[in-house]
């Protein structure tokens, strides 16, 4: 029985570490995709010569924020970078509510603040 014990914590002990490392590539996995969505939805639906200068303050920093979380991501070193991410939300979710974006437009970036959120409830800080 203590043999038994023994060899449950041994493969208990082995199996941790690389569930945990799927957990970690399955957040940089979804990191990089929510942010590649969302930065070319903002491309695609926010017209920067549309917006006032609050409005492409906010819009500069969360496309800077975007930009250098996918570097981080592709150079994986993106684990502490969270901070970049809630600052980018921030900034959408500013957009998302006043500038000037057409009914369907706002949905699509209704839609990438839920994924983001998401995204930053599952990575832990």
């Amino acid at each position: 029985m203590r043999h038994f014990l023994l060899l449950a914590l041994g493969a208990i002990a082995l199996l941790v570490p690389k569930a945990h490392a799927r957990e970690i590539q399955e957040l940089r996995e979804q990191v990089r995709d929510g942010v590649r969505r969302t930065d070319r939805d903002l491309g695609n639906f926010v017209h920067r010569d549309k917006l006032d200068e609050q409005q492409r303050d906010r819009f500069d920093a969360a496309v800077k924020d975007l930009h250098e979380l996918g570097e981080a991501v592709a150079g994986g070193k993106w684990e502490g970078e969270r901070g970049r991410l809630e600052h980018a939300v921030e900034n959408i979710d500013f957009l998302q509510k006043h500038a000037p974006l057409d009914d369907g437009d706002r949905q699509v970036l209704g839609i990438d603040l839920y994924t983001l959120r998401v995204i930053l409830d599952s990575w832990k800080p």
